[in-house]
C-alpha cells in the first residue's frame, strides 16, 4: 500500500487494545462508587467520534444517560444535566489543544470525574485525569486508538449497567482485529488511488452519512478534506440531505456517501436513487465490504465507524499524493492563536 507502513500500523492499534485492563478498572471503580450520568467532551474530530458512542448507547439501553458535547461551548454555557456525579470522557492526540485542557480543568474544579485517553503522556490534559490510559498514535492512525477506547469504555459500562451480556465475547474478538483493518485496507487501495486521481482538481464535494457513521462524515469533511486538503466540503446527514443541500447538486459534482451497518440504511439509499438521477460522481465506503472476526452482527455495527476511517484513510493518503498537498500542512489551524 502506497505511504503506508504496516509495523507501525499494527502496533499503534495493538498498543491501543492493550490498554483495555485500565479502561475497565476506571470504569468498575467509577461504577463502584456510582455516578449520574457521561459526558464525552471534545472539538473537532475527538467531538465527532464520540457521536456513534451516544447512537449506540441511545438505540439499546435507557439505563445510561449520555451527552457529547463541543469543550468550548460547554465550558460557556454549561449544562443542567452535568454535576459532581457527573463522568467525563475525553480524547486527544496532543494533550495540549486549550479548549480540551480548558474544559477537563472546568471538570475537575466542578469535582467530577474525569478518564482521558492521550496519545501523548505527561502534556496539559494529565494533570486533570482521574483516570488516565496512554499509547502513540498520530493522525493517520489516531482514530483506531480512540474508538478502541471509547468501545471497550462504552461496552464496559454497558455491562456494568446489565444490558450488554456479550461484552466478553466482543473483548475477545475484537483482539484478532488488526489483521482484518489491514485487509479493509487493501482492499479499498486500487479504488482510492483511483478515486484520489480523478478527483485531485475538485473544488466542493459532498459528504454524507448517518447513525453510527454519522459522526465519520462530519469529521471526514472538516477534518480531513477541509483542514488537510483545503478542499471545499459539506458533511450532510442522511436524513437532512433533503431539507435543502439536495439543490446543491448537479451534473457530475462529485459525492462521497458513507454506508455503515445500523438502522438508518435505507437513509443512505434514500439519498443514493436521489443523486444518481442528477450526478454520476458517487463514490461509495461501505464497511459491509470489510471482513471482520466477528461472530454477532451487533459487533459490526459498533465498530463501523472505526472501519470507515480506515478505509478513508487510504483516500486521504492518495490525495495527498495527487494534490501534491501533505495532510500536515496548515494556513492557519495552530498557526496562530486564536
Amino acid at each position: 500500500m502506497f505511504n503506508f507502513d504496516v509495523p507501525r500500523y499494527e502496533k499503534v492499534v495493538s498498543d491501543a487494545i492493550a490498554l483495555r485492563p485500565g479502561i475497565e478498572a476506571a470504569v468498575d471503580a467509577v461504577c463502584a462508587e456510582g455516578y449520574k450520568n457521561i459526558f464525552f467532551i471534545g472539538c473537532g474530530g475527538t467531538y465527532s467520534h464520540t457521536w456513534p458512542m451516544a447512537y449506540w448507547v441511545d438505540s439499546v439501553t435507557d439505563k445510561i444517560e449520555m451527552h457529547t458535547v463541543i469543550a468550548k461551548e460547554f465550558v460557556l454555557m454549561g449544562h443542567k444535566r452535568f454535576s459532581k456525579d457527573s463522568v467525563c470522557v475525553f480524547s486527544t492526540r496532543s494533550g495540549n489543544t486549550k479548549e480540551i485542557v480548558e474544559a477537563a480543568k472546568f471538570c475537575k474544579e466542578a469535582g467530577a470525574r474525569t478518564i482521558v485517553y492521550v496519545s501523548n503522556d505527561n502534556t496539559p490534559i494529565c494533570e486533570y485525569a482521574d483516570y488516565k490510559v496512554s499509547s502513540f498514535a498520530e493522525d493517520d492512525c489516531l482514530a483506531e486508538a480512540i474508538y478502541t477506547f471509547q468501545i471497550f469504555l462504552v461496552a464496559r459500562f454497558l455491562k456494568n449497567a446489565g444490558v450488554f451480556d456479550k461484552y466478553d465475547q466482543l473483548v475477545k474478538e475484537y483482539e484478532g482485529i488488526v489483521p482484518y483493518l489491514l485487509k479493509a485496507k487493501e482492499l479499498y487501495e486500487d479504488r482510492c488511488c483511483e478515486m484520489a486521481a480523478k478527483h485531485k482538481d475538485m473544488d466542493y464535494v459532498m459528504v454524507v452519512g448517518s447513525g453510527m457513521l454519522w459522526g465519520e462524515a462530519y469529521d471526514y469533511a472538516m477534518c480531513i478534506l477541509e483542514e488537510m486538503q483545503w478542499i471545499k466540503t459539506k458533511s450532510i446527514h442522511a436524513a437532512e440531505f433533503f431539507h435543502g443541500t439536495l439543490e446543491l447538486l448537479e451534473k457530475d459534482m462529485p459525492m462521497i456517501l458513507l454506508y455503515g451497518e445500523d438502522e438508518t440504511e435505507p437513509l443512505m439509499e434514500r439519498v443514493e436513487r436521489f443523486a444518481r438521477n442528477i450526478t454520476d460522481d458517487i463514490n461509495i465506503f461501505r464497511t459491509s465490504d470489510v471482513e471482520l472476526p466477528f461472530t454477532d452482527p451487533e459487533f459490526r455495527k459498533i465498530v463501523s465507524p472505526m472501519i470507515c476511517y480506515v478505509i478513508t484513510e487510504r483516500l486521504s493518503c492518495h490525495l495527498e499524493k495527487e494534490r501534491n498537498h501533505p495532510l500536515t500542512t496548515r494556513r492557519y489551524y495552530r498557526q496562530f492563536d486564536y
